[in-house]
């Protein structure tokens, strides 16, 4: 009797055993697929010689479902912010993220004439009889579109910021 519920403790024991590594199996599994996923979606959409280790998983998952189309991204993090440069339907742009990855504003190149009339007419007042350098409109998500024109004007260059209403502020010298 001792005999039997030895091996019946036996095999009971080797089937456990059996489960357990199983289980440890199938876990190790779920962990290697799980981390290859991650490292396909990192790489997915990052330029060669980007450092997309210091870019949060979080900003990722935002960057791929805001710009599914996207799939060459040059990445900078910063203190305050992390910065994605890439190129949709054949135009540059930036996107910026805080470090949790909310969506902060976008930014692109734009031509003057590209500009609805209010902000251009207030520019082309501001700029007369100077150079327009550089456009650029910021979309925020907090504050909506405005435009950043760098001038030079009686041989000063200086940052405007031209609000969608018109406003024009100095925004740098």
């Amino acid at each position: 009797m001792i005999f039997l519920t030895n091996v019946f403790g036996l095999a009971s024991s080797l089937k456990n055993k059996h489960h357990q590594t199983q289980k440890q199996n199938r876990m190790k599994k779920l962990f290697i697929t799980a981390l290859a996923a991650v490292t396909i979606a990192a790489s997915s959409f990052a330029t060669p010689g980007a450092d997309v280790s210091k870019v949060s998983l979080k900003v990722l998952n935002k960057f791929k479902a805001e710009f599914a189309t996207v799939d060459q991204v040059d990445w900078e993090v910063k203190k305050d912010y992390i910065k994605a440069k890439f190129t949709e339907d054949g135009l540059e742009q930036e996107a910026f993220f805080t470090q949790d990855g909310e969506l902060i504003g976008t930014s692109k190149r734009i031509e003057r004439a590209d500009m609805p009339s209010v902000p251009r007419k207030a520019l082309n007042k501001v700029v007369a009889g100077g150079e327009l350098l550089e456009l650029i409109e910021f979309n925020s998500t907090e504050k909506g579109i405005a435009y950043y024109a760098s001038i030079q004007k009686d041989g000063v260059k200086q940052i405007l910021e031209i609000s969608a209403s018109g406003f024009v502020s100095n925004y740098k010298k």
